[in-house]
């Protein structure tokens, strides 16, 4: 019942904000910002970034991932202009300084307040800390400080039926809160800055008005480790990785199409295939059904693996043992495992989406959006045909975590 009555002001909110009561705030809201008079700016700027998700709990989400790699690439990047300090809030205490990622170092837990020039950057995904603390954001912008707040996709508006109620419901109010509020959008791709374009302009009937920039991701996971791991590490693992298997990572969730490659392995393996598939991944919502059709399949403990607790240095073995990696996701803002598999120069395997045929020149390889489960057990066949042919030329993406760090801070400057 707790989930209920913490989000029963939400429910209460958006049933009582009716389309055009919506359109009508936020349009007010980012007049007044429009509006506001500019005011000298303090001489040391004070950059406030986000981090009540993963300062409290760091599930190791892909998403946590590039929150971390961020963070720990502004503090790398040591922007002289900016007194970068981490913040966080709870349900006992508004938005207030942290000690991160280092939490024994001594750091005045002041509350977050603004001088003129100053930035809130909301980097990490705290949908309920954003709603919870709406009026000390809005007197941070009154007071002269600008808020940004980083953009993953805008799916839970866009395909609701994919996610829980719950979320779509917090998703919700805190796109209805930044949208009033915010000075700025960093879009994790072309495809989110278009997203959340279009959105904003059925949504709240915004044609403008807000600033976007594409932050590109970075690839290494090693960058996104609060603490330095030995060059190397001796990690036990789970399974035997000499032999060549394909890789899948990412959360157990209706949109990334892990049962349409469960049921095309299963027409190979109902073949006679030997080719082995490796999921990892925590367990997400609505897989129930996944989930036992996994745990219960012939081939589990064999052929077919699956692992819901694996941590980022064993992810980074995995994916150098692998021979590939399969994307199947319906929808994504960004897609980071493909990233990261070209990353580590592994061949890719993706649904034919827009946001996906954008890497073909790196050397992803494509299986119809729609295709049957033989018709992309077929092209599982050619393509492992061709990986273990050493015919697919897998090229490095270019993009680091420093590089999205530069071009964050360009882009709130």
């Amino acid at each position: 019942m707790k989930p209920f009555w913490d989000l029963l002001p939400c429910r209460i909110e958006q049933a009582a904000t009716p389309g055009p009561v919506r359109k009508l705030r936020a349009q007010l809201q980012r007049s007044r910002l429009s509006s506001r008079s500019v005011r000298p700016v303090a001489a040391a700027r004070r950059l406030f970034v986000d981090l009540a998700a993963i300062s409290h709990h760091d599930a190791g989400t892909g998403i946590q991932r590039v929150v971390r790699a961020i963070a720990l690439a502004l503090i790398e990047e040591d922007p002289g202009e900016w007194d970068i300090c981490f913040v966080a809030a709870n349900r006992r205490r508004p938005y207030h300084v942290i000690a991160w990622p280092d939490a024994s170092k001594i750091v005045s837990p002041m509350e977050m307040s603004a001088k003129p020039g100053d930035v809130f950057l909301g980097l990490d995904f705290s949908l309920d800390t954003v709603r919870r603390y709406r009026n000390q954001l809005t007197q941070f912008e009154r007071a002269g400080g600008r808020l940004w707040f980083l953009v993953c996709d805008l799916l839970p508006i866009e395909r609701p039926e994919w996610f829980s109620t719950n979320n779509v419901l917090r998703y919700k109010a805190w796109l209805d809160t930044i949208a009033g509020l915010a000075e700025g959008f960093l879009c994790i791709s072309d495809q989110t800055a278009e997203d959340l374009r279009r959105v904003f302009a059925t949504r709240y009937s915004l044609q403008g008005g807000y600033r976007t920039c594409v932050v590109q991701m970075g690839h290494n996971i090693r960058e996104s480790l609060r603490e330095p791991a030995p060059a190397t590490c001796n990690i036990t693992m789970r399974f035997d990785i000499g032999s060549p298997f394909s890789l899948m990572v990412g959360t157990l969730e209706p949109r990334k199409g892990h049962a349409d490659i469960l049921a095309a392995f299963s027409e190979l393996w109902r073949q006679g295939a030997d080719d082995r598939l490796v999921i990892v991944g925590r367990m997400g919502w609505a897989v129930e059904g996944l989930r036992e059709a996994l745990r219960n399949h012939p081939e589990h403990g064999g052929k077919l693996l699956w692992f819901n607790d694996v941590g980022d240095l064993e992810l980074e073995r995995i994916y150098h043992a692998c021979q590939g990696v399969i994307i199947a996701s319906h929808a994504e803002g960004f897609g980071l495992p493909l990233i990261e598999a070209l990353g580590h120069d592994k061949p890719v395997l993706a649904r034919d989406l827009p946001i996906f045929r954008i890497h073909e020149r790196l050397g992803v390889h494509y299986f119809p959006v729609d295709g049957s489960a033989t018709e992309i057990g077929a092209c599982i066949r050619e393509w492992t045909e061709h990986v273990q042919g050493d015919r697919v030329q897998v090229i490095r993406p270019s993009t680091s975590w420093k590089l999205s760090a530069q071009s964050l801070l360009a882009a709130i400057d």
